[in-house]
């Protein structure tokens, strides 16, 4: 007699598909093709532009393309959406609908392992933040400058010539812009409107004397122009440079910025200097480093680090404490890990470049390859050991 068909509820229909091995393969096929292109496109778009396409979370789908702006494959989902879809199917497939019981054990926390992987890359790509912190030997710092974004700072000058704290435009408002957009920016703080315009992500600046044919196609002031360049596909290489214009009444100042210049541009109305500037987004750390001490070397003929080292001292609120940081060792504090990226001795004065990382999930992809290894291991060592058993009684029962 045929057992009769139980109708599923449309819940369990979707927890079945949610659960099952398609979805699991389809992801990983989708890995695979987003990790390739990924890399294929790195080569000309550079890491920073590869990374932000094919990983960020604001990217749904992604096409693929060429060198040449030609697409090169059909449109794929963004990785870090085909990731959570991926998160949700081992959830529900390798650990709720999974058999509970001591053999599987060891397996369900290797699941669970590999879930917090997973989840520690979604932390990660939120709210992980990196700059670099650069200090001559003999001297101190207490702040980071990001490596690919830059904020435009506005400022007055008091009475001693010193600056104030300065209201930013970020980095968020100019980038998306084009060559031709405009940026009304409102700043109540200030007796002047502000327009940005002409921004470039990747610019020079050039003499207009000097190359008086292209100059013409450009605004010039004080005799010099910015100019759009190739992009680099290494980001921090890349300046930006835009034009901005200060007005009051009848009062019309135009200014010209760039990461190229590291000096303020000023300029006077109603008889306060004002100052404004183009730099690297700053990011202000908890305490202080002090560079006591470095050393490098390169391999021969090359640029490619050997060795670099640097003798440094923390201060925080007045406590010190002395640290050796070198390559693959980085000293950690307080969610913030500074890691040794660059050396130097420009005309015998040498100098370190610290990559700073504050990740709130930087170790747990550590733990969880821990958790993960322990538990396979010994999910192998119970089954051997049942195997053996089970061979063991076999071979008894035969023998009698």
């Amino acid at each position: 007699m045929s057992q009769p068909k139980i109708e599923r509820s449309l819940g369990q229909k979707v927890f079945r598909v949610l659960s099952g091995f398609e979805i699991a393969v389809v992801c990983f096929i989708l890995l695979f093709l987003l990790t390739f292109f990924g890399t294929w496109e790195q080569q000309y778009l550079g890491l920073y532009q590869a990374i932000d396409k094919y990983f960020d979370i604001d990217s749904l789908f992604v096409v693929p393309r060429n060198e040449h702006d030609k697409i090169i494959f059909l449109p794929l989902p963004g990785t870090y959406w085909v990731i959570v879809v991926l998160s949700i199917n081992m959830f529900c497939g390798g650990i709720v609908r999974m058999r509970k019981g001591w053999r599987t054990a060891a397996v369900l926390v290797s699941h669970f392992a590999i879930l917090f992987m997973l989840v520690a890359g979604a932390v990660s790509s939120i709210a992980k933040k990196e700059g670099l912190m650069m200090v001559y030997q003999g001297e101190k710092s207490d702040y980071a400058q990001s490596y690919h974004s830059s904020d435009i700072e506005v400022f007055a000058y008091d009475e001693k010539g010193d600056r104030t704290a300065p209201t930013v435009i970020s980095s968020g408002e100019l980038e998306p812009l084009r060559n031709e957009d405009t940026l009304h920016v409102d700043l109540p703080e200030f007796p002047f409107e502000l327009e940005v315009t002409g921004y470039l992500g990747a610019s020079s600046m050039a003499l207009a004397k000097n190359d008086p044919e292209r100059a013409k196609n450009h605004k010039v002031i004080d005799g010099y122009f910015i100019h759009e360049v190739e992009r680099s596909t290494t980001q921090e290489e890349n300046m930006p440079g835009c034009y901005v214009t200060v007005s009051k009444g009848d009062e019309v100042y135009e200014l010209m910025l760039s990461n190229l210049n590291p000096q303020p541009i000023s300029f006077v109305i109603d008889g306060t200097r004002y100052g404004m500037l183009l730099t690297r987004k700053l990011w202000p750390m908890p305490f202080e480093v002090e560079l006591n001490k470095t050393v490098g070397d390169y391999y021969p003929g090359t640029r490619k680090a050997r060795w670099f080292q640097s003798d440094v001292t923390k201060v925080t609120d007045g406590n010190r404490e002395d640290y050796e940081i070198i390559m693959n060792h980085p000293m950690r504090h307080g969610g913030f890990t500074l890691y040794q990226a660059r050396w130097d001795k420009p005309q015998g004065r040498p100098f370190s470049g610290f990559a700073i990382v504050r990740n709130p999930s930087d170790r747990w992809p550590e733990w969880a390859f821990y958790i993960s290894t322990a538990a396979l291991f010994t999910h192998f060592l119970t089954m051997l050991s049942l195997y053996i058993m089970r061979s063991t009684r076999k071979s008894s029962k035969a023998v009698s």
